[in-house]
């Protein structure tokens, strides 16, 4: 999550090319430009000590846009500046002296989100020890993998459906096999995590063919078709692509504890057989599911909290029928039954490829006495097959 976070901040900085985006620090406040409508846009003005670029050690008034009552935060829906912050600056038309020219467009998140990102990874480091150092590595393949390969593939017009189907299950094997290694563990996990990842898209396939949802407001099509350049762009699709990679990580999770609960009990217990480690490995799964469906649907619901808002206040959502029906929670609740739905699904796909893939014999578990048995019968088997062919052509 902290890399993908790296990287999206860095795509973000670097692409903004329109905008001479250059550092400052705030170091002092002025007052508020008037207005007679207390909900307008308005304006303060601070002077900002640029930090970077040809003007950097320049002392600059600039614009800083407020909305609502600036002496009340409580009323403002834009973070504005306070004297000592880190600001970003637009100094694209800037006129020396004339403060309307220049303005704050952001203060500077990205570099406490490193730091936060830095004590994220020492903890997992430190704490997991090689584990932990695994699961970064993961994490780093993870956060390229979307940006560098599913982003770009969508946004060429790649179908989001087989692009996002392919990288699930490319990155539920190459990061299982990190974490796990190769074994039996390892190979039911990735079984059960790609089965329940493909029902939940299957589902949520013909679930948007019934229900023709896509999830996104006009305006947020009009920025997408504009940004790719594609008036064809597929976004149920793109619907489908969130579902996926949304339930991707709860799936994952749920198929690798199954797997090694079912590889403990076998490795405690190596009389059982693959009936009893099936029940064991349902029993355990039953006590996650409850536990991960809430999981699941709460981080949904969390990611979706400002829309529930927006039209829960909404003059034409009267009840919660009314409210469904919105197509923008329309799809979040897609979202959130299809990937419980995957997931539930994962449990007993898990349970079962663990216990046959526990219980199998491989090539050097048998005997000799064994080993012969088996190839005697294999040559029974074709001795029957040729006998039965030469009667037949009699």
């Amino acid at each position: 999550m902290i890399v993908l976070l790296g990287f999206i901040l860095k795509t973000g900085l670097s692409s903004n090319s329109g905008n001479n985006a250059v550092h400052g620090k705030v170091i002092k406040m002025k007052n508020a430009a008037n207005s007679t409508n207390k909900n307008s846009i308005r304006y303060s003005y601070v002077d900002v000590k640029i930090t970077s670029g040809t003007m950097k050690g320049k002392i600059i008034t600039v614009q800083n846009s407020v909305n609502g009552n600036i002496n009340d935060e409580s009323s403002n829906t834009q973070n504005f500046a306070r004297v000592g912050d880190d600001v970003l600056v637009n100094l694209d038309h800037y006129k020396s002296g004339d403060s309307k020219t220049a303005y704050i467009y952001e203060i500077v998140r990205y570099k406490y989100l490193y730091e936060l990102g830095a004590v994220f990874i020492l903890l997992l480091i430190i704490i997991g020890g090689l584990k932990g150092l695994k699961s970064v590595i993961t994490l780093a393949i993870t956060g390229f993998c979307i940006i560098k390969i599913l982003i770009p593939l969508i946004m060429n017009g790649f179908n989001p459906i087989t692009v996002s189907v392919a990288l699930c299950i490319l990155l539920t094997v190459i990061n299982l096999t990190i974490i796990s290694g190769k074994n039996n563990k390892t190979l039911a996990a990735i079984i059960g995590t790609c089965g329940g990842v493909i029902i939940a898209g299957v589902i949520a396939i013909i679930s948007n063919k019934i229900l023709r949802i896509t999830g996104l407001t006009d305006d947020e099509m009009q920025t997408i078709i504009y940004t790719v350049k594609n008036s064809n762009f597929n976004f149920s699709g793109l619907l489908f692509a969130e579902i996926i990679m949304g339930a991707l990580g709860a799936v994952m999770d749920t198929g690798v504890s199954i797997a090694s609960s079912i590889s403990e009990i076998k490795f405690a217990k190596h009389d059982m057989n693959m009936k009893e480690l099936f029940k064991s490995g349902m029993n355990v799964g039953k006590d996650i599911m409850g536990s991960m469906s809430n999981t699941l649907i709460l981080a949904y619901v969390g990611g979706a909290m400002y829309l529930m808002i927006m039209i829960a206040s909404s003059a034409y959502t009267s009840s919660i029928s009314n409210a469904i029906n919105q197509d923008i929670i329309a799809a979040e609740v897609l979202k959130a039954l299809s990937g419980s739905i995957g997931l539930i699904f994962t449990i007993p796909i898990t349970s079962f490829a663990a216990a046959f893939l526990m219980t199998r014999k491989k090539k050097e578990d048998y005997t000799k006495e064994e080993a012969q048995n088996k190839i005697d019968a294999l040559y029974n088997k074709f001795e029957n097959i040729l006998s039965l062919n030469r009667k037949s052509k009699k």
